[in-house]
């Protein structure tokens, strides 16, 4: 407490007593016109520490808080397009106002310019917001993550989803090349800080944008990290071994080389303790919840690379994994990248579920619990070679394959009843399965450029390939007790073979119409051949095995067709704003045939699907925009609703298609303003958007007494869901050495949804409010308290069912400490609480998580010894509470319980070249 009590005066005082200077001025060009986003740092004469820095507004002027500074410093500012300006202080113990600067032009006044002192911290280009790694103070063994952290304007959320000024980052690249996966989340927790050189900000382009050269929307944007030139030879790693209580175990390993442009990298983990492996956090490993909280972001736990599911499903499971990574360029013109992943997950869990089925006369519960066992294997490969046919054509292929096989054993049983507690129905199953899944996909493009600047021609080829085949041993049994309706009793041996083949031919071409403005003509065709077979086989006892074969459980179905898709589209991008427009039409003509019970069935369809597309944005500074987007897309239905036979797969429902049903038709639309004050290091961001459905497709359910349902599917007119919210976040210089970071948001959601059951329309509203706040408190990287919280209120309404609301709120709160103190020692404590209002009786309504660790850095601080304990306080559960329109339901699932684990890290690293001291952190 002494301790505590101490840091808050040390804030206090240093808040309130420090003496309040500043250098000021403004910045122009020879022609006295003012130099927007120019960079202004102030650095150490001994050493060239930077002390601080900030960039210019609108009008040229800055200005740059700092303390006393006792010992000698310079100022420098720099502007892409100029000479370096700098100026000498002995001592700096009062304000000072540099007055009117005019900077004179360098000789590459575009894009680039060559310093001669220390790089900037922060660069703003035309379309680049580039930030100088070693200008910003890291923990010597800090990750990438770390490192972002630091960077103002750009936020890491829980789920490891990185923002830049409020706009979503969709891709994370290292000299311009995946690491394994395009959205980073490898990176993050496994490339040390150390190596890296720049971090560039950029709006994402697609492949084909990319090689022509062409404008984007900009609607997410790319990371690019640029490695060190004296870090970009040699090799690095991580290596971890645990064991704990429970016969809990965790091992985990990442190695890397790099020599130029070469880079290998080697990826592998397996672990018990519901981790994918991914994360080196140096604090708590592999251990999931709190700061790795993003390792099982999903709802069902599960984590997602190129589409590889590692973790996948509730409860307690066991993940096996190796992948490569490599990157190269063969020659001048060739540039390759490629990755294999290979991982094994093994399942166990146990689910017990309340639902309450909400009808328009009566409501009903159904109770359910299921055990499952499961194992599934994936491999996955991706390959992406570029090669450059002469100055202005790029070829480009890039081949993906992926290859799933699982088994599985599922059993459960469920029982519904009424308000009144009489039963209606029960059912019990045991399902084996074992599932064998293939998907090849190609994209074959050819970019053009000419020699008029903006002019540009692209031919693509791709195709996707998806083939599955499931036997399926299937033992169930359903039993009605309202009415005649007989028990249905199942054993059956059933093959389900499926295939997808569908070819894409894509045409783009650009043409320049005004200095600014371009003409784009697109023309898309695709041809699908989709394939759905089913046979099932009744257990014969007179043989003893499955050769009764079920017409009424067998099927085939197919749909062919083909899309045309011509589009224009229309770009103006100027200096300080961009608008595009697209507008096209989609032609679908494709027949959905079946053969079901010996009787088939033919639906013959051609959809027009007219499409508009606009986004526009408008740079009001540097750091300030607004932009938004608007569309108009219409779809046609799935080849599951168009079907005409009745589906009697379930044994408490049957389905059957609506070969009637129109298309869906949806207007988007998306607004957003960010700013971003580098001098008072403090931005926010506002944003909203949302679709309404003017048509959409939904279910009709119709119930009878055993709650037995029969559902179809109907066009809805007129249902619609919006998001929208601010975030706020501001950094205090405490000291030289220490620093506050407030974050704070407000998130408003809603949404209404229809639909029929029992020939009666309801409708369903949902609102919620989520406001949250966090704070984090970093006393010269030795220290690092981080307290949140968030309060999550829900509002449901319903029309035409039994209940007319339902309200609740869920309180989130949370505490993260990190020392690094004493000198070696390694303490990080995560303590989180929730609480629901909501959860049914019978389910514990909050827990509280609390997982600690404590290590030692010994050996040159290349091992690290560590205790760690997960759920201290054994209270981690796994109950939640999910709202639908027509359902509330509470599950629980079997949860991952207190353990204690013992591990080991090594860590390697070894680079050509000198290695440069670049974190000034005193180790005293």
């Amino acid at each position: 407490m002494k301790n505590l009590l101490s840091i808050f005066a040390i804030i206090c005082s240093t808040l309130t007593f420090a003496q309040k200077i500043e250098l000021k001025g403004k910045i122009t060009d020879t022609d006295k016109k003012p130099v927007e986003a120019a960079t202004v740092y102030l650095s150490s004469k001994k050493d060239s520490t930077l002390i601080d820095y900030t960039i210019t507004d609108v009008s040229g002027n800055f200005k740059m808080p700092v303390k006393t500074i006792e010992n000698p410093t310079f100022v420098t500012i720099s502007s892409i397009g100029f000479e370096d300006f700098s100026k000498e202080f002995e001592t700096i113990k009062s304000s000072v106002d540099l007055g009117t600067i005019q900077l004179i032009p360098g000789s590459d006044v575009l894009e680039e310019l060559v310093i001669t002192t220390d790089a900037a911290p922060v660069r703003v280009k035309k379309d680049t917001l580039e930030f100088n790694a070693a200008s910003f103070k890291v923990r010597p063994d800090a990750t990438v993550k770390e490192l972002l952290e630091q960077l103002p304007g750009v936020e890491v959320d829980d789920e490891g989803k990185i923002k830049v000024n409020g706009k979503e980052v969709s891709n994370v690249l290292v000299n311009g090349k995946p690491f394994f996966n395009e959205d980073g989340k490898v990176i993050l927790e496994n490339l040390p800080a150390e190596i890296i050189n720049k971090v560039q900000v950029t709006d994402y382009k697609s492949k084909e944008e990319k090689l022509t050269g062409a404008s984007t929307t900009g609607e997410t944007q790319t990371i690019n990290l640029t490695i060190d030139e004296d870090k970009n030879k040699g090799l690095f790693g991580r290596f971890i071994a645990g064991y704990g209580t429970d016969d809990r175990y965790e091992s985990s390993m990442l190695f890397n080389y790099f020599k130029g442009d070469f880079k290998v990298s080697v990826l592998g983990s397996s672990n018990n303790i519901n981790s994918t492996g991914f994360s080196t956090n140096e604090i708590f490993d592999n251990m999931s919840g709190g700061r790795n909280n993003y390792y099982s972001s999903s709802s069902d736990g599960s984590y997602s690379i190129n589409g590889l599911e590692f973790g996948g499903g509730k409860g307690i499971y066991q993940t096996d994994m190796i992948g490569v990574n490599y990157g190269d360029n063969w020659g001048k013109k060739n540039k390759v990248s490629m990755n294999y992943l290979f991982n094994e997950v093994e399942n166990n869990n146990t689910n017990k579920t309340r639902m309450e089925n909400l009808l328009p006369d009566n409501r009903y519960i159904t109770e359910s619990e299921s055990k499952l066992k499961s194992k599934t294997g994936n491999h996955t490969f991706n390959y992406d070679i570029e090669m450059e046919l002469d100055s202005l054509t790029t070829l480009t292929i890039v081949p993906n394959i992926k290859n799933t096989n699982s088994t599985s054993r599922n059993s459960g049983f469920s029982e519904t009843r009424n308000e009144m507690g009489e039963l209606l129905n029960k059912s019990n199953n045991t399902d084996f399965l074992s599932v064998d899944n293939t998907i090849f996909s190609n994209e074959f493009l050819v970019a053009r450029r000419f020699k008029r600047k903006g002019r540009s021609l692209s031919i693509g080829f791709n195709n996707e390939n998806r083939k599955n085949t499931t036997d399926q041993l299937k033992d169930a049994a359903a039993y009605f007790y309202q009415t005649n309706l007989p028990e249905d009793i199942r054993n059956q041996s059933i093959n389900t073979n499926s295939h997808t083949d569908a070819y894409t031919v894509n045409v783009v071409y650009r043409e320049p119409i005004a200095p600014k403005q371009t003409l784009t003509f697109m023309f898309n065709n695709t041809w699908t051949n989709e394939y759905q077979g089913r046979a099932t086989y009744d257990f014969n006892t007179a043989t003893g095995n499955y050769s009764n074969y079920n017409n009424l459980l067998s099927f085939q179905n197919s749909l062919k067709g083909v899309k045309t898709a011509p589009s224009v589209g229309y770009q103006i991008n100027g200096e300080k704003y961009f608008f595009s427009i697209n507008s096209g039409t989609t032609i679908n003509n494709y027949d959905v045939s079946s053969l079901y019970n010996n009787e088939r069935y033919l639906n013959q369809r051609l959809d027009i699907l007219p499409s508009v597309r606009t986004y526009g944005n408008y740079r009001i500074g540097k750091s300030m925009s607004v932009y938004a987007n608007y569309s108009y897309t219409e779809t046609s239905p799935y080849m599951a609703q168009l079907l005409e036979y009745v589906d009697l797969s379930s044994t408490l429902s049957t389905t059957q298609g609506n070969k009637d049903l129109k298309t869906s038709t949806q207007h988007s639309f998306y607004l957003g303003f960010n700013n971003y004050d580098w001098q008072s290091r403090s931005g926010y961001y506002l944003y909203a958007g949302g679709s309404y459905n003017a048509r959409s497709i939904g279910m009709v359910s119709t119930f009878d007494e055993n709650y037995f349902s029969t559902i179809t599917y109907t066009n809805i007119n007129d249902t619609y869901y919006y998001w929208s919210g601010i975030n706020y976040s501001k950094d205090f210089k405490l000291s030289d050495k220490n620093k506050l970071s407030i974050a704070a948001g407000l998130d408003f959601n809603g949404n209404k949804n229809k639909g029929i059951q029992n020939n009666i329309w309801y409708t369903s509203n949902n609102t919620s409010l989520k406001p949250e706040v966090s704070v984090t408190l970093d006393l010269n990287k030795k220290l690092i308290l981080k307290p949140s919280y968030s309060y999550d209120i829900n509002y449901m309404k319903y029309d035409n069912l039994p209940i007319q609301k339902t309200n609740y709120f869920v309180h989130n709160a949370g505490f993260m400490a990190t020392a690094y103190w004493p000198k070696n020692v390694v303490f990080g404590s995560d303590v989180m609480y929730q609480y629901n209002s909501n959860i049914a009786n019978g389910f514990k309504k909050d827990y509280l998580l609390w997982n600690a660790s404590l290590g030692y850095n010994f050996l040159n601080e290349r091992f690290l010894a560590k205790v760690k304990v997960y759920d201290i306080l054994n209270q981690n559960q796994s109950v939640r509470r999910t709202a639908t329109p027509t359902s509330i339901y509470d599950s629980e699932d079997t949860i991952l319980k207190q353990y204690v684990m013992f591990s080991l890290t090594y860590k390697l690293e070894k680079f050509a070249g000198k290695k440069k001291s670049r974190f000034n952190i005193d180790e005293d």
